[in-house]
């Protein structure tokens, strides 16, 4: 591949996902390829062994570039979700270039300062991201509280590094659920102001929050579509793989069905007594459904209030994305239990074959890579036009 292509790497708990794409001349990316390989190494958004999630990384890049029919990539950008990332709030304060006037560049300086509260001696800074700003009257400072994700350095090296010893150079690492937020936040069709995004994948719940269109908050809890898995392991006496059929078989099937005393052949190869009541696989599944979403509604509701305090503003919508987030009932849990409209969002500007929810994190990862390489400096840059540049990367404002 030459230096327009890119590579978007985004790790889950169940599966590596990579998706191979070329630079468009309008700005955009087109799909070249995908790869996928089971994720070892790494749990529930806590990287366990550095090496075997290295080696998944490679078998899922391998995989890409088969598909694709290519050798490099001008750029590789990993995603990385759950505990492994870092997530604060932090104010800095600067006094503004001129008196009574807020600048980009004033907010960009004081989310500058927001960034010594983090020990960088210890931390990588991945993203900062201005959610609020004060009004400022003429000889007041400036203050802007900043939304910034790190990751643990030592972590970050160890990985990089082994990465580079399976020949997969790293040009970034992001926070993919919180990149892909930021991407289909830009494609929402309505641009609401005040929303909740919510990636919801086998091992863990990604959750982002926005007010006045501003990314203030973004955080990871440990709950998933393999919680549900579990229990039909448990409940029918099956493995891990033939559970996960079994659900991917009760999500094509109507709800209607309960009551009507249907039984369902979930037999896989091997077996021959799996014939199941479609009522004990509702029961099993929509409990677990419902014990989820109430957990995410007990750790978001405090934050809610903090966030809009009063009723003079609402949260409008909550966006539901991931392979976990497509259960056909996880929507209306949702909406049932927050009390609040919630849409199931996937990537919709890709080919068919690649638009679904659980593809949604990927995408945001190689629109941020594309608009990396699109923007890159020419040779011949000065190189402190290149400290500015990947200044303002960073800072994404």
């Amino acid at each position: 591949m030459n230096k327009k292509n890119i590579l978007a790497i985004d790790v889950g708990t169940g599966m590596v996902k990579v998706f191979a794409g070329k630079l468009q001349a309008d700005g955009s990316v087109a799909i070249v390829g995908s790869g996928t390989a089971p994720t070892a190494g790494y749990a529930r958004g806590v990287i366990t062994d550095i090496n075997a999630l290295a080696y998944s990384i490679r078998q899922a890049v391998d995989c890409v570039i088969m598909a694709a029919d290519t050798q490099a990539a001008g750029g590789v950008y990993l995603g990385l979700s759950g505990s492994t990332l870092v997530t604060q709030n932090s104010i800095g304060s600067v006094a503004p270039s001129t008196p009574g006037t807020v600048t980009r560049l004033d907010v960009e300086r004081a989310c500058k300062a927001a960034m010594f509260s983090v020990a960088q001696d210890d931390a990588d800074i991945l993203h900062v991201f201005p959610a609020k700003e004060s009004a400022v009257l003429p000889g007041a400072a400036l203050e802007v509280e900043a939304h910034i994700i790190s990751a643990p350095k030592a972590i970050i090296q160890e990985l990089r590094e082994a990465l580079a010893g399976k020949g997969i150079q790293l040009n970034g690492i992001v926070a993919g659920s919180v990149i892909a937020a930021e991407t289909m936040k830009n494609e929402l069709p309505a641009r609401p102001g005040n929303f909740i995004f919510i990636d919801m994948g086998a091992g863990t719940s990604e959750l982002v929050i926005y007010v006045g269109g501003n990314l203030c908050y973004s955080a990871s809890l440990p709950l998933g579509g393999d919680y549900i898995t579990s229990d039909l392991m448990q409940g029918i006496g099956v493995s891990q793989a033939h559970a996960e059929e079994i659900k991917r078989y009760y999500s094509r099937l109507s709800p209607d069905l309960r009551n009507q005393g249907i039984v369902l052949d979930c037999n896989d190869y091997g077996t021959t007594d799996k014939h199941v009541h479609f009522d004990f696989l509702y029961d099993i599944i929509e409990s677990r459904v419902d014990e989820i979403v109430t957990l995410m509604y007990d750790y978001l509701k405090p934050l809610m209030d903090k966030y809009l305090p009063g009723s003079e503003q609402t949260f409008e919508r909550i966006y539901l994305t991931g392979g976990s987030g497509a259960t056909p009932s996880m929507a209306a849990c949702v909406a049932k239990v927050f009390q609040l409209d919630t849409e199931v969002v996937k990537p919709d500007r890709l080919a068919a074959e690649y638009v679904h929810p659980s593809n949604t994190v990927c995408y945001g990862i190689i629109n941020h890579g594309t608009r990396i390489v699109a923007n890159e400096p020419e040779a011949g840059h000065s190189a402190w036009g290149v400290f500015i540049d990947k200044a303002k990367k960073l800072l994404k404002i």
